[in-house]
């Protein structure tokens, strides 16, 4: 009988474990560890802004008045007519008001520029003989020169040459024409 009961007392012991162990509540596993928050978005570095425009340049510097005069080559000078162009009554020499009036602003236009220098053509139309004409030319010619040497131009500065009726600036046989061929004209021949 002790036997018996030892092995009842067994049975039941083991029985009593395997029972308890079977009703005993599970421990969960553990839970798992929380995921990593995710890597903070790194926003990259904004591009650098651009560099500032160049400076724009200086502009030109402006030429002086002098610095322009001597840009220009005798042929642009003596296209542009600085100097302005006397005329005469038929077969005459003798200055008018009007003359004198443009010579005086060719005489200042001459001061302003000191080292010009200009010949002074005498013209004639054609009516008359060359001679004669070549004869007139240089009387008007030289009424120009002399009157602008009266208004302070050195005479080395002034050279009279008769053009006579050999280069007419119209070619009309008409009054309005050989009126425009009487004429002193001043050509620039040195700056």
């Amino acid at each position: 009988m002790r036997v018996r009961n030892w092995v009842w007392t067994t049975a039941l012991a083991l029985l009593l474990v395997v029972g308890l162990s079977a009703c005993a509540k599970k421990v969960p596993p553990p839970a798992p560890p929380p995921p990593e928050p995710p890597a903070p978005v790194v926003q990259p570095a904004p591009p650098p802004p651009p560099p500032p425009p160049a400076p724009a340049p200086a502009p030109p510097r402006q030429l002086t008045e002098d610095e322009i005069f001597q840009q220009k080559t005798l042929a642009q000078l003596n296209a542009e007519m600085p100097l302005g162009d006397v005329f005469f009554d038929y077969d005459m020499s003798v200055l008018s008001a009007e003359a004198r009036a443009t010579l005086q602003r060719n005489a200042d236009w001459m001061k302003r520029w000191t080292t010009t220098r200009v010949s002074v053509e005498g013209h004639a139309d054609s009516r008359g003989s060359s001679e004669y004409n070549l004869a007139l030319g240089d009387r008007r010619a030289n009424a120009v020169r002399d009157y602008m040497v009266s208004l302070g131009i050195a005479a080395d500065r002034l050279l009279a040459v008769s053009k006579g009726e050999e280069s007419p600036l119209c070619a009309e046989e008409t009054e309005a024409c050989w009126s425009r061929n009487r004429r002193g004209h001043a050509v620039i021949t040195a700056k």
